[in-house]
C-alpha cells in the first residue's frame, strides 16, 4: 500500500498501530521481517538488467542439440560457469573472490548492527528496572523498534546480499545508527535516574544470550519435538 521499500513497509505498520510481539527485555513493539526477498530484488543490479530468478537459478544447459532450463535450482555459484560468468566477464576463481570478499564485509557490518541492537534491548531492561516513564521511554522504543526491523529486513531474505548488496549495506547501515542513536538517548535516561556507565551483561555466547532472553532451550525443543510428533500421526492416520 505504501511501496516496497523497508521504510514503506515500517510505514505501513506504524500508521496501522501494528505489532508482532513486544520484546520481553525492551518491551518495544516488534516488527517481524517475512523473506521479502522479491521486494530487496527489485533494487538490485541484477532486476534493473532485466534479469528474472529462471536466468540465475535455473541456468540454460544443453544435451546434443536440445537446449533448456535446467530445473535443478540451486545456488548460482554451484554453477558458476553456466550462470554468473555468462555475464561477467572474470575466472571463476576471480569471480568466488571478489564474492566472498564482499559476503566479509557483509558480515561484519550485520554483527556489529546485531550487537549495537542487543545493547539496545539490555539497557531499555535496564532503564525500565530503575524506574524510567513511558514517556521517557516511548522515543527510545521506537527506535528499537525501527532499527530492529531494517536490520532483520535486510538479513531475512537469504540471498539479499547477492540479489542487491548496495541496499543490503545500506539497511545495515541504518539500522545501526538507529540502535546506536537508541542507546546513546537510554544513557542520559539512566543518568536521570542515578545510573552511570552502565554496562550489558555478556552476551558473547549462544547460550549465555537465550539465557538472558529468558528462553527455557530443553522446553522449547521438548515442544517442537511433540509439535512434529503430532503432524507425524496426524499424516500417517490421513
Amino acid at each position: 500500500a505504501e511501496g516496497l521499500a523497508a521504510e514503506d513497509m515500517e510505514d505501513y505498520y506504524n500508521e496501522m498501530g501494528f505489532k508482532d510481539w513486544t520484546n520481553k527485555l525492551s518491551k518495544a513493539p516488534m516488527l517481524k521481517a517475512q523473506h521479502p526477498g522479491y521486494e530487496i530484488f527489485t533494487t538490485g543490479v541484477h532486476y534493473q538488467r532485466g534479469l528474472a530468478c529462471a536466468d540465475c537459478h535455473m541456468p540454460y544447459v544443453q544435451e546434443g542439440g536440445v537446449k533448456y532450463s535446467s530445473h535443478h535450482i540451486q545456488s548460482p555459484l554451484n554453477d558458476i560457469t553456466n550462470t554468473c560468468l555468462t555475464c561477467h566477464r572474470q575466472s571463476e576463481a576471480e569471480f568466488r573472490s571478489i564474492v566472498a570478499e564482499k559476503l566479509a564485509r557483509k558480515n561484519q557490518l550485520n554483527v556489529m548492527t546485531m550487537n549495537s541492537l542487543a545493547v539496545a534491548h539490555l539497557t531499555a531492561a535496564k532503564a525500565w528496572e530503575v524506574g524510567a516513564t513511558e514517556a521517557e521511554m516511548a522515543p527510545i522504543l521506537a527506535k528499537i523498534r525501527s532499527a530492529q526491523w531494517l536490520w532483520d529486513y535486510s538479513i531475512a531474505s537469504h540471498g539479499s546480499f547477492f540479489h542487491a548488496p548496495g541496499e543490503t549495506l545500506r539497511l545495515l547501515g541504518v539500522a545501526n545508527d538507529k540502535a546506536m542513536d537508541a542507546r546513546l538517548d537510554l544513557t542520559t535516561v539512566l543518568a536521570q535516574h542515578d545510573v552511570i556507565d552502565y554496562q550489558v551483561p555478556d552476551f558473547s555466547a549462544k547460550d549465555r544470550a537465550q539465557q538472558l532472553a529468558g528462553l527455557d532451550m530443553p522446553q522449547l525443543i521438548e515442544d517442537k519435538l511433540n509439535f512434529k510428533r503430532g503432524l507425524m500421526s496426524e499424516w500417517l492416520e490421513e
